[in-house]
């Protein structure tokens, strides 16, 4: 059980920016005269429009499949009903899907699955750093990151696992694959509308499969050669759903007893030993800041 916990936070690493936007404190250059030195007391830096950014948290969950506390106590208190129209939320039930938001002070049994993940999480990084600061990117529920609006950021649910143990001939996006090999699930976190107590949260499935390889893309006007694997976007399956600050969207599996997508990214395995997941996202707030959104930058996770 504290295995399968560890291995659940080892999933939910979210990269950092690689270039800051800001000049740090106490950093300065010593060759350039500031703007006062130049034109007085009285000049003004410009230093670019205010943005608005969503702070959220996240969390993963790990628990024995046919645990009924994540299976069906934390759905009891939670709404599916009033997030997308019903033909929509259907599509999604049957590729496996199951979406659910907690308003304002979340139900006693999703509670209960923050603190265990968060404990493990905790538990797990201390292991892997001695860093005094480690603990600062940790919030009430996990690991705190924030996305502008058009950015986005990707969370992994599923890690490195085992293709010839799963059915992937059932899942036609992944059935005409050749390379199945290092397959991992990604949820692509983006952010289409923001106001100060609101943010419309945009939830993308990717699959990504196959081995790292040296592939051409492009960004703005630079051409870039990323190694990166094949990634399958699953657009059938994107959803959106607006939270107020202090609310969690849950999204896990919904059951059937058929292989299907749902079932890839939050229950693979079968068997005495296997294991359910369940990631929880929440709205801490809307931050202003000063500087330019790069529409294309990357907030990814990595392999533990």
């Amino acid at each position: 059980m504290q295995q399968a916990t560890a291995l659940a936070a080892a999933t939910l690493i979210l990269l950092l920016p690689g270039c800051a936007l800001f000049q740090l404190p106490g950093v300065a250059s010593k060759n350039v005269d500031s703007p006062r030195e130049w034109f007085g007391n009285k000049a003004k830096v410009d230093n670019g429009p205010t943005l608005n950014t969503a702070r959220l948290e996240a969390s993963i969950v790990t628990r024995p499949a046919n645990d009924e506390l994540i299976r069906r106590d934390v759905w009891l208190e939670l709404d599916e009903s009033g997030l997308m129209p019903p033909d929509r939320r259907q599509r999604l039930n049957r590729s496996g899907f199951r979406v659910a938001v907690a308003g304002g002070t979340a139900p006693w049994p999703l509670q209960s699955l923050a603190r265990e993940a968060l404990a493990a999480l905790r538990s797990t990084e201390g292991q892997a750093s001695p860093d005094s600061h480690m603990n600062d990117q940790f919030s009430a529920m996990g690991p705190a990151f924030s996305v502008m609006q058009n950015s986005r950021s990707l969370i992994e649910v599923q890690s490195q696992l085992d293709s010839s143990l799963l059915p992937l001939k059932e899942l036609p996006e992944l059935a005409i694959l050749r390379d199945q090999s290092g397959l991992r699930c990604v949820m692509e976190v983006s952010v289409k509308e923001l106001t100060n107590e609101m943010v419309l949260l945009s939830v993308l499935p990717q699959i990504h499969i196959g081995a790292n390889t040296t592939r051409l893309s492009i960004s703005g006007s630079m051409e870039q050669l990323p190694v990166r694997q094949n990634i399958v976007p699953l657009y059938d399956q994107q959803f959106t759903v607006r939270l107020h600050t202090g609310d969690i969207v849950v999204i896990g599996q919904q059951r059937s007893e058929t292989w299907n997508s749902g079932r890839l990214f939050f229950e693979p395995l079968s068997g005495s030993a296997a294991t359910e997941r369940l990631l929880m996202i929440r709205l801490a707030g809307v931050d202003q800041m000063k500087g330019q959104s790069d529409s294309s930058f990357r907030l990814g996770a990595y392999d533990k």
